[in-house]
């Protein structure tokens, strides 16, 4: 389960990496009140009870930091993230040259990337001189430590933010997959069409819509016009092909199940952006059919709310 850490506020996410931290390091984990903190929201100091693993446990002075974010789709290459990194070596090279560190945890709610992720890894033991650190992304915090210790998951009321959003995606992957395979043969004049495409879009009033379902200006421009918006007159045609009149159908029901469950979890997200991001890694997550087609996930979903399927229509609701 994806647990919607970016609504909970900073304090509860530190006590919930303190929390998970007495489990996986021991009970004697302390913890440090909000605030300056010195680099520090917790330590523990001995042999972790089953960190990295039970079989081979780090040992010494352990240092726990939290780093909170409200961006639901902020990740650990984010220029953001590296000055905070940056911030965080300065610190740590204070404690270590005080004997108060020998195991670095940062545990975050951004997406780890593996690349830059293990890049600052190494930054940070390189800069600090520190034996053993890692960077715990929120995927890590949902599958290794909440979707296995629900007592924390119940304390701090995640399961209120967890959307129970299951859909038949099983469809809309294989129209994903029968659009790839059949994009090389569906010819346009793409320019032509992607010019008639954009005069169309001016005329329909987007921004009416757009405000309704509180989809960011900044969105709308730089994925849905910017990077969508060229491939929608090949869905159509792929969906007007007489032989995939079965796939069509697949496709409308997806849109009507998923404005459905949109309709109906519309308040647990904020902006209509998450709730493509959420969806995207619904259907993407774990799927070795889509490698390699992850990318038409979104632009279908795009194109949905283009053609007014799901999300809330301009002149009505």
């Amino acid at each position: 389960m994806d647990y919607r850490l970016e609504n909970i506020n900073d304090a509860d996410f530190e006590r919930m990496v303190n929390t998970i931290c007495q489990k996986i390091l021991g009970p004697g984990v302390v913890v440090f009140s909000s605030g300056k903190d010195g680099g520090r929201d917790g330590k523990f100091t001995g042999t972790a009870q089953n960190y990295p693993s039970t079989n081979d446990s780090w040992s010494g002075k352990f240092i726990i930091q939290a780093k909170h974010t409200e961006n639901p789709i902020a990740s650990c290459s984010d220029n953001e993230f590296e000055k905070i990194i940056d911030d965080e070596i300065i610190k740590i090279k204070k404690l270590k040259e005080n004997g108060e560190i020998d195991n670095y945890l940062l545990f975050t709610n951004r997406k780890y990337s593996g690349i830059k992720g293990e890049r600052l890894v190494n930054k940070i033991i390189d800069d600090t001189g520190i034996e053993n650190c890692v960077i715990i992304g929120k995927e890590t915090i949902n599958n290794n430590y909440l979707n296995s210790n629900k007592d924390i998951v119940k304390q701090f009321r995640l399961d209120i933010n967890h959307i129970q959003f299951d859909f038949s995606d099983d469809e809309i992957k294989d129209i994903i997959l029968a659009f790839k395979s059949q994009l090389p043969e569906i010819k346009t004049e793409i320019q032509e069409e992607v010019d008639k495409l954009k005069k169309d879009f001016t005329l329909i009033d987007k921004k009416e819509k757009n405000k309704k379902n509180k989809l960011s200006e900044e969105y709308f421009k730089e994925f849905i016009v910017g990077e969508s918006l060229m491939d929608f007159d090949k869905i159509e045609k792929f969906l007007n092909n007489p032989l995939n009149e079965d796939l069509k159908e697949y496709y409308y029901d997806t849109a009507y199940e998923l404005n459905q469950l949109i309709s109906l979890k519309r308040d647990d997200f904020e902006l209509f952006e998450e709730i493509f991001v959420f969806i995207y890694k619904l259907i993407c997550d774990g799927s070795i059919p889509l490698k390699g087609s992850k990318r038409h996930v979104m632009v279908f979903l795009h194109y949905m709310y283009y053609e007014c399927l799901i999300g809330k229509k301009a002149n009505n609701d």
